[in-house]
């Protein structure tokens, strides 16, 4: 288990942001550190808090990324309907604390109606 948050100089999260957020990996450190760093304060304001010292799960880690993948995507959208991500004119919304990122931070269970 990771011990920490999400970090763009470390090698191995560098490597799992490549494989959750291909587009990701490619930016240099410092953009890559903003958008994380973002994406953390969103993380930790929605999550259960954490013990002094707990290691991060790799639940928050991956939502830590989603986060990051969509705050990255709301800033880049194109709105001229002319963009990747819309077609004929209507463009596609992101949400960056999307239902996803929530799920992974505090996962709802569902309760059984059926005896």
């Amino acid at each position: 288990m990771a011990t920490d948050w999400v970090k763009a100089s470390v090698a191995a999260d560098r490597a799992l942001i490549g494989i959750v957020w291909p587009d990701g990996s490619i930016l240099g450190d410092d953009a890559l550190a903003v958008y994380l760093a973002a994406a953390k304060a969103g993380c930790v304001a929605y999550a259960p808090t954490l013990a002094e010292g707990a290691d991060v799960p790799e639940e928050y880690r991956l939502a830590h990324i989603m986060h990051a993948r969509n705050i990255f995507n709301a800033g880049n959208a194109a709105s001229d309907g002319n963009g990747e991500l819309s077609a004929g004119g209507y463009g596609i919304t992101s949400y960056p604390l999307d239902w996803h990122v929530k799920q992974l931070l505090r996962p709802q269970r569902g309760e059984g109606a059926i005896w």
